[in-house]
């Protein structure tokens, strides 16, 4: 009793220690699922789950999307991704991919003109980059999104990032989640201030179960256009929607492999080969049967924190310069 009446303020701190520890325990499956993996190794304690939640405006009573649900295994031996053999170049040529290997010389030059004179399509060849090719690049995209740049330092100390946990193509350009001095400000008006030279877009998760493909597809088409306009001399890569796990595949009505290439294929067609281009960066993750290889994930859909290299890598191998 002494020590309640001479220390108040210390047992109010202790006692919002212990509720905020109590919901960030309960809802650290649902809710703060996202940033689990963060508490994982004991280092920082449970209760900071309600704070990064409140920091990125996700509370308990928050609805849970699929980024949120995933059901958390248990924890796994951290597998660091493998030097990739060297891959033969990837042309894009009239609207059409071609592989060529090393030494295989193409009908083409680089200029879209071919050895006989004859005016074919200008061709674009992914190429490969380093780091600074991203100083003027934007990141629009979700929780797997805002994982790249807390787990790619490379990218997060050039690049910018307009990403958010739970964020569609439907509500990109409504939500106002971009932190400025004066406050927060959505994505249109922020593009309206701001011009980059490579925009980089990964959506379509969390949207999965609402509409049909042609309604998606539709809706992803609305926001490139918006981001062409604003946007005029940027380069706009759509990436691909990031598999999830054979076992969530398997096992779920609308977040399964399935569904998800039916919607990459479709939005893959709105690339037009000039300024718009398509990345299946799924080929850096995914194990031989085409999904997310579950050595990788700590939870079916999101990447571990080791894992985001791969992506990383894939981003410097797979690029345009003009």
């Amino acid at each position: 009793m002494k020590v309640l009446k001479e220390c108040p303020i210390l047992i109010g701190i202790v006692l919002i220690g212990v509720v905020l520890t109590i919901v960030s325990f309960i809802f650290k499956d649902t809710v703060y699922s996202e940033y689990a993996d963060t508490v994982s190794d004991g280092k920082i304690p449970v209760l900071s789950l309600v704070l990064k939640g409140a920091r990125d405006e996700v509370y308990p009573w928050s609805t849970p999307s699929v980024e949120e649900e995933a059901l958390l295994p248990a924890p796994e031996e951290v597998v660091e991704p493998a030097a990739e053999e060297q891959k033969g170049t990837t042309l894009i040529i009239a609207g059409e991919k071609q592989e060529f290997q090393p030494g295989q010389v193409s009908a083409n030059d680089v200029s879209g003109n071919d050895i006989s004179g004859n005016s074919e399509p200008e061709v674009y060849e992914f190429t490969e980059v380093d780091d600074d090719y991203f100083t003027d690049a934007l990141f629009i995209g979700d929780s797997r999104t805002v994982g790249l740049s807390e787990y790619c330092e490379e990218l997060d100390t050039r690049a910018t990032f307009y990403s958010k946990v739970s964020l569609t193509i439907f509500d990109v350009m409504k939500k106002e989640f971009i932190k400025t001095d004066d406050g927060k400000i959505g994505v249109e008006q922020a593009l309206s201030e701001n011009q980059f030279g490579k925009i980089y877009i990964m959506l379509g998760l969390n949207e999965i179960g609402t509409g049909d493909t042609q309604y998606f597809t539709d809706a992803y088409s609305e926001v490139v256009n918006r981001i062409r306009e604003l946007q005029p001399d940027a380069i706009i890569y759509i990436q691909g929607i990031m598999h999830v796990t054979a076992k969530k595949s398997d096992h779920d009505k609308y977040f399964n492999n399935a569904r998800i290439n039916e919607r990459n294929a479709a939005i893959s067609e709105l690339a037009d080969q000039k300024d718009i281009f398509y990345l299946d960066m799924n080929e850096s993750v995914d194990d031989e049967d085409g999904n997310l290889d579950s050595t990788l994930t700590f939870d079916d859909v999101h990447l571990k924190a080791s894992s985001y290299e791969r992506w990383h890598q894939y981003l410097l191998h797979n690029a345009i310069v003009k």
